[in-house]
């Protein structure tokens, strides 16, 4: 009779263990699966941020073998929005948001659009502009953001 309690105990303390080492390995999962989406919407913001940079970084290099003077057309101010398909700086006719489109993200103004971008530019120096990218985006009910900044030179 006591062989047979003994083998029940053993049996529920088995299924117990087994119990909380399954809902262990699916949290595990689970928050692994939403790390990864949230990393991968960090490296896409990452590039945004760069190629945000790099549109200013063009305009100084079309300046230069145009002879124009190396910042015309680019204005000081906060909170532009453009993408390589941008006419004019700033772009009023921009969106607030990046929509992928298939090969690019371009501006949209559609709102489910995940990625939002802002370009400030300033001059502390006549030969120097400092150009600041932030793309923020709200994803599993939080705001995240990635920024980046880089200094602009009259090279010529």
């Amino acid at each position: 009779m006591s062989n047979k309690a003994f083998t029940l105990i053993e049996i529920v303390v088995a299924m117990f263990l087994l119990t909380v080492g399954t809902v262990g390995a699916f949290s595990l999962i689970q928050k692994t699966i939403a790390f990864t989406s949230i990393y991968s919407s960090q490296l896409q913001a990452t590039y945004l941020v760069q190629e945000g940079m790099e549109i200013i970084r063009n305009i100084r290099d079309t300046n230069y073998l145009e002879g124009s003077a190396w910042d015309d057309g680019i204005g000081l101010g906060t909170g532009y929005r453009l993408d390589y398909q941008s006419e004019s700086f700033p772009d009023v006719v921009c969106g607030n948001y990046l929509k992928y489109n298939g090969s690019f993200y371009v501006c949209s103004s559609d709102s489910k659009s995940k990625f939002q971008r802002k370009i400030t530019i300033t001059k502390p120096e006549p030969d120097k502009m400092i150009v600041s990218v932030t793309v923020k985006w709200r994803e599993r009910g939080r705001t995240h953001q990635v920024f980046a900044q880089t200094e602009l030179y009259n090279w010529r």
